[in-house]
């Protein structure tokens, strides 16, 4: 039998899309949506512009496609990574510490580059994924806070839009000090104690 284990592989068509999908993100993450051609990404993953377009139509469809695929990513990682914790606290500062360790970019500036530059069916796909790997699940542990009595009554929802916009915010400020010192643990600790508990005064 011929051994054939360390011949070259050729890129499978699910292959040649994650591919696709690898460099699409990082380009539209270094230069937005309108500063990306197709031939910038012809030249970036090393396809031709027939096999992209075999499986993105068109680039709005790329862009849609790779904006769902973070998020469905940063669903996959925080949600394995408060499988053991048990209270809201430990919850959210897991969460915020794993969104600034892996996210790799401002996802809410992607999001309204998506808002200004595509078609309202793709906006509408953006807001459902945005809406089904965050929004809900971090909803879901702002509710079972406040069944708890961890966390004051209140709309679940807006603590959730709340604390997604602030921990983005964070990752901006952490791209900031790229090369330097960042606490990512430190700093969602910080950021989840002056959510819960405030920075006012008290007595």
């Amino acid at each position: 039998m011929t051994d054939t284990s360390h011949k070259p592989k050729r890129n499978k068509p699910s292959q040649a899309r994650e591919d696709i999908l690898s460099h699409a993100k990082l380009l539209f993450r270094q230069k937005g949506f309108t500063a990306v051609s197709m031939n910038d990404l012809v030249e970036s993953v090393g396809l031709t512009k027939p096999t992209i377009y075999y499986h993105f139509s068109d680039k709005e469809t790329l862009f849609t496609e790779v904006l769902i695929e973070m998020m469905r990513h940063g669903n996959e990682l925080f949600t394995a990574g408060i499988n053991r914790c048990k209270t809201t606290r430990e919850k959210l500062a897991r969460l915020s510490e794993g969104y600034m360790r892996f996210s790799p970019t401002s996802l809410s500036t992607m999001i309204r580059d998506a808002g200004e530059n595509l078609s309202e069916p793709h906006v509408k796909k953006v807001m459902e994924a945005h809406r089904f790997y965050l929004l809900t699940p971090i909803t879901a542990i702002f509710e079972e806070g406040i069944r708890n009595r961890e966390i004051q009554a209140g709309n679940a929802e807006e603590f959730a839009l709340f604390f997604i916009s602030w921990i983005d915010a964070m990752t901006t400020l952490k791209a900031a000090y790229e090369g330097r010192p960042f606490d990512a643990k430190g700093t969602s600790g910080k950021m989840v104690e002056i959510y819960l508990d405030g920075i006012g005064r008290t007595g």
